[in-house]
């Protein structure tokens, strides 16, 4: 057993989870008894491996595959080492602030997927919000359209 990753245990624990709380929400009692004891026993096999990992934890290996390549270790020191800054907030949390730039984007001839992206909406939200702005600007004459 333990040369089986804790991963991989934790997995088929999460799964005999997900299968005997399945079997309780359709009814199938019997079927869900079944899976119990099976379901504890590898909670006891999770548990005893977080165990023995915690105990064995100095003698880390070092990674494998494409983490353990030079390029991407340097890399990842650089991301530890960087400063955390905070994510750019939505471009426009006013309503009105976000449809004025929407329809300042079509105006300067932008398309509706790049202003969609730009804005992270929807191609339908921005149509509507131009719509809603066509109809609401008033015509040559002076009038509203409706």
């Amino acid at each position: 057993m333990s040369n089986i990753p804790r991963v991989s245990l934790e997995d088929t624990y999460t799964l005999l989870q997900l299968m005997r709380e399945t079997a309780l929400m359709k009814g199938r009692q019997a079927q869900a008894d079944k899976l119990n004891p099976v379901t504890e026993q590898m909670r006891t096999l999770v548990e005893n491996s977080r165990k023995t990992d915690q105990s064995a934890a100095p003698h880390t290996q070092p990674p494998a595959g494409i983490l353990g390549q030079a390029d991407f270790q340097q890399l990842l020191e650089v991301s530890k080492n960087r400063p955390v800054t905070q994510p750019p907030a939505a471009p426009a949390s006013d309503p009105a602030e976000r449809n004025r730039l929407i329809v300042a984007m079509a105006a300067a001839q932008m398309s509706e997927v790049d202003i969609a992206r730009q804005m992270g909406m929807t191609r339908e939200e921005v149509r509507l919000v131009l719509s809603v702005q066509q109809r609401s600007t008033p015509n040559v004459q002076g009038g509203y359209i409706r």
